[in-house]
């Protein structure tokens, strides 16, 4: 039945998908904008959590928002799914080699910051580098790899649920009919 008040509008599927990729850009330059933020403000004003929390806070909170709606509608799975199709390493292999790679960026970035300012020698800068990068390297590369294998398992779990009941209720629907 047709509203006579309601506009048919039509959408072309072209300009929906150019738009989409406006968004992305989008979130992209913001993204961008507040990681640069983060390292201007660090270098200009020390490590101060009140002067970073803004970027801190968009950077979780965008993060948090795209898993759980991607994971909600099942979209994470198929992702995963093309990742895994057009690369030579898994989606899988991947998120737990990125968490390999923070652990050591955040373990020499703590080594080189503890040379720095606790340090009144080169060669006691030198050993308070090594100690402290090697200590956050046993710490954090297991502790960054077990989390970001965690978190992508459930993602995945939560997607994967998500795409059966969709199934689910398109093959109810198909029976009702």
């Amino acid at each position: 039945m047709n509203n006579p008040f309601k506009r048919n509008r039509r959408k072309d599927e072209r300009i929906t998908n150019l738009q989409n990729k406006i968004y992305r850009e989008i979130y992209h330059l913001v993204l961008i904008i507040c990681v640069l933020s983060l390292i201007f403000k660090y270098a200009t004003s020390g490590a101060d959590f009140k002067n970073v929390w803004l970027e801190l806070v968009i950077l979780l909170v965008t993060s948090i928002y795209y898993t759980v709606r991607s994971t909600g509608m099942g979209i994470f799975s198929a992702e995963v799914e093309m990742h895994d199709q057009t690369n030579k390493r898994p989606m899988s292999v991947k998120t737990i080699l990125i968490g390999a790679l923070f652990g050591a960026g955040w373990a020499i970035f703590l080594g080189i910051h503890s040379a720095v300012s606790y340090a009144d020698t080169a060669t006691q800068s030198v050993y308070y580098f090594l100690l402290t990068s090697v200590v956050s390297f046993i710490i954090y590369i297991p502790f960054l790899m077990i989390v970001n294998g965690f978190a992508y398992w459930g993602a995945k779990k939560r997607s994967d649920r998500a795409v059966a009941k969709e199934l689910e209720d398109e093959e109810e629907q198909d029976e009702e009919r």
